[in-house]
């Protein structure tokens, strides 16, 4: 059951993607996005995850005295016509940083101090709810803390975004 809906935190909403264009985009990169992706950038350009009428853009795996971590980021989707130019971007950047090929990883969510949410579809590009994964420019020492797994799928990584006022209940700081 799904308790979440896809909004804006845009007083003035971008307009959503059409079927046809994330189509379009989609056989440029050869894969599918995972299916509530899609719901989202139909709803609105930049859409959010809103839970419980509030928006949730931090992820966290469970109480902060349990060892939960915080992790996981998306305040909001990139454009669907930004996705092609970000997978480029974190590509030549892990190129340039690590001198690797670094393909089949399609970047949805930008990180506030730079890097991105991405999906992985390294292992298997026909996969239809891909493992989430951060590039994170902050974490850039090796390629293994630059880039590593938040989420075994997107709709996983769905469920660990929370709303601020919850993230501080579980002892973490907002």
């Amino acid at each position: 059951m799904r308790d979440f809906e896809w909004g804006s935190y845009l007083t003035t909403p971008l307009p959503p993607a059409t079927e046809a264009q994330i189509v379009e985009v989609e056989n440029r990169l050869g894969v599918r996005l995972p299916e509530e992706l899609r719901r989202g950038y139909m709803t609105t350009g930049h859409a959010s995850i809103i839970k419980r009428g509030k928006f949730c853009s931090s992820g966290v795996t469970g109480t902060h005295a349990k060892g939960g971590r915080y992790l996981g980021f998306m305040q909001y989707l990139e454009p669907i016509d930004r996705i092609e130019v970000d997978a480029r971007d974190i590509a030549e950047y892990v190129d340039d940083q690590y001198e690797r090929p670094f393909l089949d990883v399609i970047p949805f969510a930008q990180l506030p101090a730079g890097g991105w949410t991405c999906l992985n579809y390294q292992n298997d590009p026909t996969r239809a709810n891909p493992e989430v994964w951060e590039g994170n420019m902050e974490t850039n020492a090796t390629f293994e803390t630059f880039f590593h797994k938040i989420a075994d799928s997107f709709d996983d990584f769905i469920g660990m975004l929370l709303p601020d006022d919850e993230i501080a209940a579980l002892g973490f700081r907002v």
